[in-house]
């Protein structure tokens, strides 16, 4: 079993993703959102989930992951902006 710990800002507490599915009430409350919003995003087709029957869905540890950002490369500047530009 894989563990994924997420590294929240300084002071604050390590959230450790140590199951292999989660509830979307759970999910919700991992990513600071409502439950409908979750159900939304599965429904979307923004966010994987396994229907276990009519009501009842779970997340997959990677998804809740992807849906968090923690996999996704940090931002890179493509660009620099020009400060020779006169207004």
């Amino acid at each position: 079993m894989s563990i994924v710990a997420i590294a929240e800002p300084p002071g604050a507490d390590v959230l450790a993703l140590d199951n292999a599915f989660y509830a979307p009430a759970e999910v919700a409350e991992i990513a600071s959102v409502s439950s409908s919003t979750i159900l939304y995003y599965i429904h979307a087709g923004k966010l994987v989930a396994v229907r276990l029957s009519e009501r009842t869905y779970r997340i997959p540890r990677n998804a809740v992951v992807r849906l968090l950002g923690l996999g996704a490369a940090p931002p890179q500047v493509i660009e620099e902006p020009r400060h020779d530009v006169s207004l």
